[in-house]
Protein backbone atom coordinates (compact mmCIF):
# COMPACT_ATOMS: atom_id res chain seq x y z
CA UNK A 1 0.00 0.00 0.00
CA UNK A 2 1.32 3.43 -0.92
CA UNK A 3 1.68 6.36 1.45
CA UNK A 4 -1.05 8.14 -0.48
CA UNK A 5 -3.44 5.25 0.12
CA UNK A 6 -2.59 5.18 3.82
CA UNK A 7 -3.16 8.92 4.05
CA UNK A 8 -6.53 8.60 2.34
CA UNK A 9 -7.59 5.88 4.79
CA UNK A 10 -6.44 7.98 7.73
CA UNK A 11 -8.11 11.17 6.58
CA UNK A 12 -11.47 9.60 5.68
CA UNK A 13 -11.67 8.22 9.20
CA UNK A 14 -11.78 11.82 10.45
CA UNK A 15 -15.06 12.48 8.66
CA UNK A 16 -18.55 11.48 9.69
CA UNK A 17 -18.84 8.84 6.97
CA UNK A 18 -17.27 6.13 9.13
CA UNK A 19 -19.76 6.92 11.89
CA UNK A 20 -22.62 6.88 9.41
CA UNK A 21 -21.53 3.43 8.20
CA UNK A 22 -21.27 2.09 11.76
CA UNK A 23 -24.72 3.37 12.69
CA UNK A 24 -26.19 1.89 9.50
CA UNK A 25 -24.69 -1.51 10.33
CA UNK A 26 -26.09 -1.39 13.87
CA UNK A 27 -29.54 -0.58 12.48
CA UNK A 28 -29.44 -3.40 9.93
CA UNK A 29 -28.24 -5.95 12.46
CA UNK A 30 -31.18 -5.04 14.68
CA UNK A 31 -33.82 -5.52 11.97
CA UNK A 32 -34.22 -1.97 10.68
CA UNK A 33 -34.38 -1.19 6.97
CA UNK A 34 -31.91 1.58 6.11
CA UNK A 35 -31.76 4.24 3.39
CA UNK A 36 -28.44 6.09 3.18
CA UNK A 37 -27.69 9.44 1.57
CA UNK A 38 -31.23 10.30 0.51
CA UNK A 39 -31.54 13.67 -1.21
CA UNK A 40 -34.47 16.04 -0.98
CA UNK A 41 -35.12 19.61 -2.10
CA UNK A 42 -34.96 22.30 0.57
CA UNK A 43 -38.10 24.30 -0.25
CA UNK A 44 -36.93 27.31 1.74
CA UNK A 45 -33.54 27.70 0.04
CA UNK A 46 -34.46 25.81 -3.17
CA UNK A 47 -31.36 23.66 -2.89
CA UNK A 48 -30.70 19.91 -2.73
CA UNK A 49 -30.00 18.51 0.75
CA UNK A 50 -28.78 15.12 1.91
CA UNK A 51 -30.11 13.22 4.89
CA UNK A 52 -27.53 10.87 6.42
CA UNK A 53 -29.79 7.95 7.36
CA UNK A 54 -33.45 7.06 7.29
CA UNK A 55 -34.32 3.82 9.06
CA UNK A 56 -37.69 2.19 9.53
CA UNK A 57 -39.51 -0.85 10.75
CA UNK A 58 -42.80 -1.90 9.21
CA UNK A 59 -45.54 -4.13 10.60
CA UNK A 60 -48.88 -5.10 9.16
CA UNK A 61 -51.94 -4.27 11.24
CA UNK A 62 -53.89 -7.23 9.87
CA UNK A 63 -57.40 -6.45 11.07
CA UNK A 64 -57.11 -2.86 9.93
CA UNK A 65 -55.22 -3.75 6.70
CA UNK A 66 -52.79 -0.90 7.39
CA UNK A 67 -48.99 -0.87 7.14
CA UNK A 68 -47.36 0.76 10.17
CA UNK A 69 -43.97 2.45 9.74
CA UNK A 70 -41.90 3.62 12.69
CA UNK A 71 -39.30 5.92 11.11
CA UNK A 72 -35.97 7.19 12.44
CA UNK A 73 -34.38 10.16 10.67
CA UNK A 74 -30.76 10.27 11.78
CA UNK A 75 -28.00 12.85 11.49
CA UNK A 76 -24.43 11.65 12.07
CA UNK A 77 -21.68 14.09 13.09
CA UNK A 78 -18.08 13.59 14.24
CA UNK A 79 -15.63 16.01 15.83
CA UNK A 80 -12.05 15.25 16.88
CA UNK A 81 -11.35 18.75 18.21
CA UNK A 82 -14.58 19.81 19.86
CA UNK A 83 -17.11 18.46 22.33
CA UNK A 84 -20.80 19.27 22.07
CA UNK A 85 -22.28 21.27 24.94
CA UNK A 86 -26.03 21.64 25.42
CA UNK A 87 -26.97 24.65 27.54
CA UNK A 88 -29.91 23.85 29.78
CA UNK A 89 -32.16 25.16 32.53
CA UNK A 90 -35.10 23.77 34.47
CA UNK A 91 -37.96 22.74 32.22
CA UNK A 92 -41.46 24.10 32.73
CA UNK A 93 -43.72 21.48 31.21
CA UNK A 94 -46.69 23.78 31.80
CA UNK A 95 -45.28 26.51 29.58
CA UNK A 96 -48.15 27.42 27.20
CA UNK A 97 -45.68 28.67 24.59
CA UNK A 98 -43.91 25.34 24.13
CA UNK A 99 -45.29 22.07 22.83
CA UNK A 100 -43.36 19.39 24.69
CA UNK A 101 -45.43 16.58 23.17
CA UNK A 102 -45.49 17.02 19.39
CA UNK A 103 -46.52 14.09 17.24
CA UNK A 104 -45.33 13.94 13.65
CA UNK A 105 -47.33 11.25 11.91
CA UNK A 106 -49.04 10.80 8.56
CA UNK A 107 -51.72 8.42 7.38
CA UNK A 108 -53.98 7.96 4.38
CA UNK A 109 -56.46 5.94 6.42
CA UNK A 110 -59.56 8.04 7.10
CA UNK A 111 -60.23 6.55 10.53
CA UNK A 112 -56.71 7.13 11.85
CA UNK A 113 -56.55 10.56 10.24
CA UNK A 114 -59.72 11.56 12.10
CA UNK A 115 -58.32 10.27 15.38
CA UNK A 116 -54.97 12.01 14.97
CA UNK A 117 -56.67 15.35 14.33
CA UNK A 118 -58.73 15.26 17.50
CA UNK A 119 -57.85 17.84 20.18
CA UNK A 120 -54.92 16.91 22.47
CA UNK A 121 -54.35 13.67 20.58
CA UNK A 122 -50.57 14.26 20.41
CA UNK A 123 -50.31 14.38 24.20
CA UNK A 124 -52.57 11.32 24.45
CA UNK A 125 -50.14 9.53 22.16
CA UNK A 126 -47.22 10.26 24.48
CA UNK A 127 -49.21 9.08 27.50
CA UNK A 128 -50.12 5.94 25.60
CA UNK A 129 -46.49 5.19 24.76
CA UNK A 130 -45.54 5.47 28.44
CA UNK A 131 -48.38 3.14 29.41
CA UNK A 132 -47.25 0.63 26.78
CA UNK A 133 -43.64 0.57 28.01
CA UNK A 134 -42.01 2.80 25.38
CA UNK A 135 -41.20 5.64 27.77
CA UNK A 136 -37.48 5.97 27.03
CA UNK A 137 -37.97 6.75 23.35
CA UNK A 138 -40.76 9.21 24.03
CA UNK A 139 -39.74 10.50 27.47
CA UNK A 140 -40.57 13.93 28.81
CA UNK A 141 -37.53 16.24 28.76
CA UNK A 142 -35.55 16.46 32.00
CA UNK A 143 -34.41 19.99 31.20
CA UNK A 144 -35.00 22.77 28.71
CA UNK A 145 -32.12 22.99 26.24
CA UNK A 146 -32.06 26.63 25.19
CA UNK A 147 -28.74 26.83 23.30
CA UNK A 148 -25.73 24.78 22.22
CA UNK A 149 -22.03 25.24 21.51
CA UNK A 150 -19.06 23.28 20.30
CA UNK A 151 -16.31 23.54 22.92
CA UNK A 152 -12.62 22.88 22.37
CA UNK A 153 -11.65 19.60 24.06
CA UNK A 154 -8.37 20.97 25.45
CA UNK A 155 -9.03 24.60 26.32
CA UNK A 156 -12.79 24.44 26.76
CA UNK A 157 -13.11 27.55 24.61
CA UNK A 158 -16.48 27.97 22.85
CA UNK A 159 -16.25 27.79 19.08
CA UNK A 160 -19.65 28.05 17.45
CA UNK A 161 -22.90 26.16 17.01
CA UNK A 162 -22.59 25.54 13.28
CA UNK A 163 -22.34 21.72 13.30
CA UNK A 164 -25.05 21.29 15.94
CA UNK A 165 -27.35 23.76 14.21
CA UNK A 166 -26.75 21.95 10.92
CA UNK A 167 -27.73 18.62 12.48
CA UNK A 168 -30.94 20.09 13.88
CA UNK A 169 -32.03 21.90 10.73
CA UNK A 170 -31.27 18.91 8.50
CA UNK A 171 -33.43 16.67 10.69
CA UNK A 172 -36.35 19.10 10.83
CA UNK A 173 -36.29 19.81 7.09
CA UNK A 174 -35.97 16.14 6.16
CA UNK A 175 -38.96 15.31 8.34
CA UNK A 176 -41.00 18.10 6.75
CA UNK A 177 -40.07 16.83 3.31
CA UNK A 178 -41.04 13.24 4.10
CA UNK A 179 -44.39 14.32 5.54
CA UNK A 180 -45.17 16.47 2.49
CA UNK A 181 -44.15 13.84 -0.07
CA UNK A 182 -46.08 10.89 1.37
CA UNK A 183 -49.55 11.85 0.02
CA UNK A 184 -48.35 11.74 -3.59
CA UNK A 185 -46.30 8.55 -3.40
CA UNK A 186 -48.12 6.31 -0.93
CA UNK A 187 -51.22 4.49 -2.17
CA UNK A 188 -51.58 1.50 0.17
CA UNK A 189 -53.17 2.28 3.52
CA UNK A 190 -50.34 3.28 5.83
CA UNK A 191 -49.44 5.12 9.02
CA UNK A 192 -46.00 6.70 9.50
CA UNK A 193 -44.62 7.91 12.84
CA UNK A 194 -41.37 9.93 12.75
CA UNK A 195 -38.52 10.27 15.27
CA UNK A 196 -35.49 12.56 14.97
CA UNK A 197 -32.06 11.53 16.27
CA UNK A 198 -28.72 13.36 16.22
CA UNK A 199 -25.81 10.96 16.76
CA UNK A 200 -22.45 12.56 17.57
CA UNK A 201 -19.05 10.90 17.84
CA UNK A 202 -17.53 13.12 20.50
CA UNK A 203 -18.19 13.95 24.14
CA UNK A 204 -21.62 15.32 24.98
CA UNK A 205 -22.06 17.66 27.93
CA UNK A 206 -24.96 19.35 29.68
CA UNK A 207 -24.24 22.83 31.00
CA UNK A 208 -26.93 23.32 33.64
CA UNK A 209 -27.70 26.93 34.53
CA UNK A 210 -28.91 27.60 38.07
CA UNK A 211 -32.29 29.22 38.63
CA UNK A 212 -30.61 32.03 40.51
CA UNK A 213 -27.06 33.27 40.54
CA UNK A 214 -24.30 32.55 38.04
CA UNK A 215 -23.59 28.90 38.86
CA UNK A 216 -23.21 26.61 35.84
CA UNK A 217 -22.70 22.89 36.39
CA UNK A 218 -21.11 20.76 33.67
CA UNK A 219 -21.98 17.05 33.49
CA UNK A 220 -21.09 14.43 30.91
CA UNK A 221 -24.14 12.75 29.34
CA UNK A 222 -24.95 10.18 26.67
CA UNK A 223 -28.47 11.33 25.79
CA UNK A 224 -30.49 14.53 25.86
CA UNK A 225 -33.86 15.61 24.50
CA UNK A 226 -34.18 18.93 22.71
CA UNK A 227 -37.48 20.56 21.71
CA UNK A 228 -36.87 22.37 18.43
CA UNK A 229 -39.09 25.35 17.68
CA UNK A 230 -39.17 26.40 14.04
CA UNK A 231 -41.25 28.06 11.34
CA UNK A 232 -42.22 25.94 8.35
CA UNK A 233 -44.61 27.08 5.61
CA UNK A 234 -45.29 30.19 7.72
CA UNK A 235 -46.51 28.10 10.65
CA UNK A 236 -44.81 27.55 13.99
CA UNK A 237 -44.06 23.94 14.75
CA UNK A 238 -42.18 21.85 17.30
CA UNK A 239 -40.11 18.70 16.99
CA UNK A 240 -38.41 16.42 19.50
CA UNK A 241 -34.74 15.76 18.70
CA UNK A 242 -32.81 13.22 20.72
CA UNK A 243 -29.06 13.81 20.98
CA UNK A 244 -27.09 10.58 21.44
CA UNK A 245 -23.40 9.79 21.64
CA UNK A 246 -22.24 7.15 19.18
CA UNK A 247 -21.44 4.79 22.08
CA UNK A 248 -24.97 5.07 23.44
CA UNK A 249 -26.76 4.48 20.15
CA UNK A 250 -26.95 0.67 20.25
CA UNK A 251 -28.64 0.59 23.67
CA UNK A 252 -30.94 3.47 22.70
CA UNK A 253 -32.04 1.59 19.60
CA UNK A 254 -33.82 -0.89 21.87
CA UNK A 255 -36.04 2.00 22.96
CA UNK A 256 -37.23 2.47 19.38
CA UNK A 257 -37.86 -1.23 18.88
CA UNK A 258 -40.15 -1.04 21.91
CA UNK A 259 -41.68 2.10 20.45
CA UNK A 260 -42.53 0.27 17.24
CA UNK A 261 -44.32 -2.47 19.17
CA UNK A 262 -46.17 0.14 21.22
CA UNK A 263 -47.11 2.02 18.04
CA UNK A 264 -48.76 -1.09 16.66
CA UNK A 265 -50.90 -1.47 19.78
CA UNK A 266 -51.76 2.23 20.10
CA UNK A 267 -52.71 2.87 16.47
CA UNK A 268 -54.70 -0.36 16.35
CA UNK A 269 -56.58 0.73 19.46
CA UNK A 270 -57.24 4.17 17.96
CA UNK A 271 -58.58 2.58 14.79
CA UNK A 272 -60.95 0.41 16.82
CA UNK A 273 -62.08 3.38 18.93
CA UNK A 274 -63.01 5.29 15.79
CA UNK A 275 -65.48 2.61 14.69
CA UNK A 276 -67.00 1.96 18.11
CA UNK A 277 -70.62 3.17 17.94
CA UNK A 278 -69.62 5.26 14.92
CA UNK A 279 -73.06 5.17 13.39
CA UNK A 280 -74.43 7.24 16.27
CA UNK A 281 -71.84 10.01 15.86
CA UNK A 282 -72.55 12.54 13.06
CA UNK A 283 -68.94 13.78 13.03
CA UNK A 284 -67.44 10.37 12.44
CA UNK A 285 -70.15 9.52 9.91
CA UNK A 286 -69.23 12.67 8.00
CA UNK A 287 -65.52 11.75 8.03
CA UNK A 288 -66.25 8.70 5.84
CA UNK A 289 -69.29 9.90 3.91
CA UNK A 290 -67.46 10.48 0.62
CA UNK A 291 -66.14 6.93 0.67
CA UNK A 292 -69.64 5.67 1.43
CA UNK A 293 -71.24 7.77 -1.32
CA UNK A 294 -68.70 6.54 -3.86
CA UNK A 295 -69.67 2.94 -3.20
CA UNK A 296 -73.45 3.40 -3.45
CA UNK A 297 -74.01 6.39 -5.75
CA UNK A 298 -73.87 4.81 -9.21
CA UNK A 299 -75.57 1.46 -8.37
CA UNK A 300 -78.50 3.17 -6.62
CA UNK A 301 -78.88 5.85 -9.29
CA UNK A 302 -78.98 3.27 -12.07
CA UNK A 303 -81.53 1.06 -10.31
CA UNK A 304 -83.83 4.01 -9.54
CA UNK A 305 -83.62 5.27 -13.13
CA UNK A 306 -84.50 1.83 -14.41
CA UNK A 307 -87.51 1.59 -12.12
CA UNK A 308 -88.73 5.21 -12.32
CA UNK A 309 -87.86 6.57 -15.76
CA UNK A 310 -89.77 9.85 -15.34
CA UNK A 311 -88.52 10.60 -11.86
CA UNK A 312 -87.36 14.22 -11.45
CA UNK A 313 -83.80 14.86 -10.30
CA UNK A 314 -83.29 13.82 -6.68
CA UNK A 315 -80.54 14.40 -4.11
CA UNK A 316 -77.97 11.69 -4.83
CA UNK A 317 -76.10 12.03 -1.53
CA UNK A 318 -78.21 10.78 1.36
CA UNK A 319 -78.18 11.91 4.98
CA UNK A 320 -77.24 9.26 7.53
CA UNK A 321 -78.66 9.62 11.03
CA UNK A 322 -79.42 7.41 14.02
CA UNK A 323 -83.06 7.02 15.01
CA UNK A 324 -83.05 6.54 18.79
CA UNK A 325 -86.73 5.65 18.95
CA UNK A 326 -86.49 2.91 16.33
CA UNK A 327 -82.92 1.96 17.30
CA UNK A 328 -81.71 1.84 13.72
CA UNK A 329 -79.87 3.83 11.08
CA UNK A 330 -81.91 5.99 8.73
CA UNK A 331 -80.67 6.75 5.23
CA UNK A 332 -82.59 9.72 3.94
CA UNK A 333 -83.00 10.65 0.28
CA UNK A 334 -85.22 13.48 -0.92
CA UNK A 335 -87.46 11.32 -3.07
CA UNK A 336 -91.21 10.74 -3.38
CA UNK A 337 -92.83 8.32 -0.94
CA UNK A 338 -93.34 5.65 -3.59
CA UNK A 339 -89.60 5.64 -4.36
CA UNK A 340 -88.77 5.42 -0.68
CA UNK A 341 -91.10 2.42 -0.24
CA UNK A 342 -89.65 0.73 -3.29
CA UNK A 343 -86.07 1.28 -2.03
CA UNK A 344 -86.91 -0.30 1.34
CA UNK A 345 -88.32 -3.36 -0.48
CA UNK A 346 -85.61 -3.67 -3.15
CA UNK A 347 -83.21 -6.58 -2.46
CA UNK A 348 -80.61 -5.09 -4.83
CA UNK A 349 -80.69 -1.63 -3.21
CA UNK A 350 -80.58 -3.08 0.29
CA UNK A 351 -77.71 -5.39 -0.59
CA UNK A 352 -75.67 -2.53 -2.08
CA UNK A 353 -76.17 -0.32 0.96
CA UNK A 354 -75.61 -3.13 3.47
CA UNK A 355 -72.28 -4.05 1.87
CA UNK A 356 -71.19 -0.41 1.77
CA UNK A 357 -72.13 0.17 5.41
CA UNK A 358 -70.12 -2.85 6.48
CA UNK A 359 -67.14 -1.97 4.28
CA UNK A 360 -66.95 1.73 5.16
CA UNK A 361 -68.46 2.02 8.66
CA UNK A 362 -68.00 -1.53 9.96
CA UNK A 363 -71.76 -1.45 10.60
CA UNK A 364 -73.89 -4.58 10.24
CA UNK A 365 -77.03 -3.49 12.10
CA UNK A 366 -80.52 -2.57 10.87
CA UNK A 367 -81.23 0.40 8.59
CA UNK A 368 -84.06 1.82 6.55
CA UNK A 369 -84.66 4.51 3.94
CA UNK A 370 -86.56 7.49 5.25
CA UNK A 371 -87.80 10.97 4.36
CA UNK A 372 -85.26 13.80 4.12
CA UNK A 373 -85.89 17.50 4.65
CA UNK A 374 -83.89 19.43 2.03
CA UNK A 375 -83.58 22.65 4.06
Amino acid sequence: MTDAQKNIETEISKTGYVLEHKIAQVLKSNGWAVISGKYYVDEIEDAPREMDLIAYRVSRLDKEEIDLYTVLIISCKKSDENSWALLARDANLNDPNTDYWPLHAWTNDSALNYQLNRPKKAKDYHKGMHALGAGNAIADPDVEVFAFQEMNKISGAPKNDKAIFSAITSLVKAQAYELSSLPSRKKNKSIYQFNLISVVETELYRLMFAKQGNEIKCSKIDSELYIARYIFSKRESFSRIRFLTANAFTDALNDYSQLHSANAKWFSREWGAFYENIIKDPNRIKALENEFYTKIKIPIKLRIQEQFRNLPKFFEEPILSWNEEKDLLEISYFVPDEVERWMNNSPEINSTVRNALQSVYQYTGPFQFADSIPF
